[in-house]
């Protein structure tokens, strides 16, 4: 890469870093290495609603998740940086072929090429699409399937309680009824082992 674009690229990620280092000494000064009870001023959680406890919690993971984040994209700014001193910068990290000057204008620290980002993207997609069918598929009774799977997993949770009571279940009249497949035999194949272990 000649030396007024790499110039360019030094510049925009001085440029990126300064606002990333900023927004962090905000965070900061707001107190994000902080417990949470030491911020809100509260002496204590006990006088406090349940809703407004839950609301500042979710500021305060909210603030955490973004701050994080910040210091994710502050490492990937300096490992760009320490790029250009090494000459290495505008190298994609999967294909090792160049970067557009097009993105890199846009993401001054970006990692990858336009096509490798998107399918690395598209494979993160497929897998989340995978984890959902792997728990649709632990529940196998239809078949001929015995062993213990992931609705008997459900079930063994279940019966120490849930969030339904019997007005949200049909025909359920106690607690015990509250769960799905209720009626069926607890670690038995058929009828007939219930009747054994029920003597």
């Amino acid at each position: 890469m000649r030396r007024n674009k790499l110039k360019h690229y030094r510049k925009l990620l001085k440029t990126e870093r300064q606002q990333l280092l900023s927004t962090i000494k905000s965070f900061e000064d707001q107190g994000i290495h902080e417990n949470m009870n030491e911020v809100s001023g509260e002496l204590s959680a006990y006088d406090q609603h349940p809703a407004d406890y839950g609301s500042q919690m979710f500021e305060r993971e909210k603030d955490i998740g973004l701050f994080k984040n910040l210091e994710y994209q502050l490492q990937l700014v300096d490992q760009a940086l320490q790029k250009i001193d090494e000459g290495s910068y505008g190298i994609c990290e999967r294909c090792q072929q160049k970067i557009s000057d097009a993105r890199l204008n846009v993401l001054p620290y970006a990692q990858f090429c336009v096509n490798c980002k998107r399918e690395e993207e598209a494979k993160a997609g497929a897998d989340e699409g995978a984890r959902k069918l792997s728990f649709r598929r632990s529940f196998r009774d239809a078949g001929d399937f015995v062993g213990f799977d992931g609705e008997d997993t459900w079930q063994a949770v279940a019966r120490f309680g849930t969030a339904n009571s019997p007005q949200d279940v049909l025909n359920a009249i106690d607690y015990e009824d509250t769960y799905l497949d209720d009626d069926e035999g607890f670690s038995t194949a058929d009828d007939l082992e219930d009747l054994y272990r029920d003597q």
